[in-house]
């Protein structure tokens, strides 16, 4: 978690991107795709019990615009 350049890599190898993996990596579009599609979305536990908002702190400035958005959902 927080690791974008190993989170990138593993997607390059075949990994799935899920919502956690597309909130660390600051993929907004996707971020609100998915809360949209699914509302309280942002409240579900993901991996080991962390905040999908987590995710997203961990994703530091590339994930910026991402918490921003998670955070106004509330």
């Amino acid at each position: 978690m927080g690791r974008r350049e190993i989170a990138l890599f593993l997607l390059e190898k075949g990994a799935r991107m899920d919502i956690f993996a597309a909130a660390m990596l600051g993929k907004l579009d996707i971020v609100k795709a998915a809360c949209a599609a699914f509302p309280g979305l942002q409240n579900v536990p993901g991996p080991h019990k962390i905040p999908l908002v987590a995710h997203a702190r961990k994703g530091g400035a590339a994930a910026g615009d991402t918490l921003r958005f998670l955070e106004s959902l509330g």
